[in-house]
Formats: C-alpha cells, structure tokens, sequence
C-alpha cells in the first residue's frame, strides 16, 4: 500500500452508507427504531477498533478523489513499430551525446526549411533542440570515422563479406516450403538487383572506407532500424548483408568500433526524431 494513504480511512464512509441505508428503512416523519441505532452503533464501535490512533482523519479521501478527478485524462499515444537495434539504438545517443534532456526541436521548422532547398544541414539548425545536435555530431563522426578508415591498408573481401551473405539467403528462399515458385522467383530477382547495386562500380576486394559506404546505403534504406516499405524477407537480406559488412569492417579497423557505433546510433536518433 502506498505511503500516505492509511486503509482505515475509507471505513467511516462504510458507516455513514450503512446509517443512511437503515435510515432509508424507517418509515417517512419517523426517527429510526432502536434497533437501527443499536446496528449502526455496533458497526462504529467495530470499525472504532481497527482504526489505530493518530490516523489520519476522514477529509484526506476526498482530498485524494478529487485530485484524481482533476487529473487530465492523456490521449492514447500512436506507438512507433519496434525498432531493429542491428541498424543503431537511438536511445544510447542520447545517452552517449548527453542529448537525453533537451528538446527535441522543431520538426516543422526543419521540414519547411528543405522545402525551402535548404541543406538538411542548415534545416536541423532552424529547427534547433536534439535535431540540430543530432545533425552537427553526425556530420563531425562521419568525418573522423571517414578518417580513421582512409588511413587504414587493409583489405576486405567482397566475396566473403557481400557474395555469401546473399548467397546464403538465396539457398533459404529456394528451400523455404512456405513460399510459392512464383515467390520464391520474386525474392531471387530482388536478391540479383540487390546485389548487382551493392557491387556497383567495385571490382574484387574492397577498402573499409568502401564497405563502410555500402552500410550507409543499405542503413538508409532500412530507415535505421524503424518503419520502411522493405519486405520482411529481404529485410532479413539486408540484415544479415549489414551484419557481414559491419563485422569485416571492424575486424579489419577495430580503432574505428567507437566512432562507428557512435555515428550509426545517431542516424537511429535521427530516424526515430523525424517520424514524430
């Protein structure tokens, strides 16, 4: 039971209903029989003996009914799709950037301002709050991440990190039972394109820097975890194409951990901010 609010308190209204019922039952311009008072008598008494001294008098309960009463009554909230946490956790920028406690910002301002041509950029500035924060920090880890990745000498290998991946979701799709011929033609002509657009204009292995590049493609695409018109298969594509990337990306430049997580946390901040 909740600090401040003693049980016994509600037990005189029980005697004053009980007192009213019995006075219902006595005939109209007449007093209520002895036996009547001697009931109401004995239900006081009993509940006199469980109520402790010191307790708090009777006034407190309208006191908490009303307050209750004038309480706004909140309108039901429009839940957000749950979010795929392998694209960014929005709430760990908001952590991690110190961001958590300031408004959010004009969203309104923002979206005026790019139909004004304005840079995204220069449009979360107008809109200030997180956006503005979100935007400006964005920009400053993806410089330094693009940094960290320029200088490094390794070498990933596409067929490894991109080939198998999808190579992989090709064999499930033709050996899902729960998917027509017609379907399962569909999702392997949509693994072809995605392929084909991944590897567009890269030969053999590829850079860090590169593969980096294809995660922020396909990061896009997936709205960063939230809502996107994306079929559920070819999510679990993209999924496991990001997964395979992100891992080689890291393996071959574990300096760039921090900067990366920091960067693809807060596109998922952004993701979430501008559906609001």
């Amino acid at each position: 039971m909740p600090n401040g609010f003693a049980a016994p308190q509600a037990t005189p209204i029980i005697v004053e209903t009980t007192a009213a019922a019995v006075a219902d039952t006595a005939p109209n311009d007449s007093a209520p029989s002895d036996a009547a008072r001697t009931s109401v008598e004995t239900k006081a008494a009993a509940v006199a003996d469980i109520i402790p001294n010191g307790s708090a008098p009777p006034q407190a309960i309208p006191t908490l009914v009303e307050t209750k009463a004038a309480a706004p009554v909140a309108e039901p909230s429009v839940r957000s799709p749950v979010r795929d946490l392998t694209f960014g956790n929005s709430a760990r920028a908001m952590v991690d950037e110190v961001i958590w406690n300031m408004a959010t910002g004009n969203y309104q301002l923002y979206r005026t301002a790019l139909q004004q041509g304005k840079s995204a950029t220069e449009a979360a500035q107008a809109a200030g709050g997180q956006l503005a924060v979100i935007h400006r920090k964005i920009s400053d880890y993806t410089l330094r991440l693009q940094a960290v990745l320029s200088d490094s000498k390794a070498i990933i290998n596409a067929a490894e990190a991109i080939d198998k991946p999808l190579e992989q979701a090709m064999l499930e799709i033709i050996s899902n039972g729960a998917m027509s011929d017609l379907q399962k033609d569909a999702a392997i002509q949509q693994l072809g394109t995605l392929q084909e657009g991944v590897k567009q204009g890269l030969q053999g292995n590829i850079t860090p820097l590169q593969a980096n590049q294809i995660i922020l493609t396909i990061g896009d695409r997936l709205n960063w975890g939230g809502a996107s018109d994306v079929s559920d298969e070819i999510k679990l594509v993209y999924r496991s194409l990001y997964a395979s990337l992100k891992t080689s990306i890291l393996t071959a430049v574990p300096d760039a951990q921090n900067l990366h997580d920091r960067l693809t946390n807060l596109y998922a901040a952004k993701s979430e901010l501008e559906i609001c």
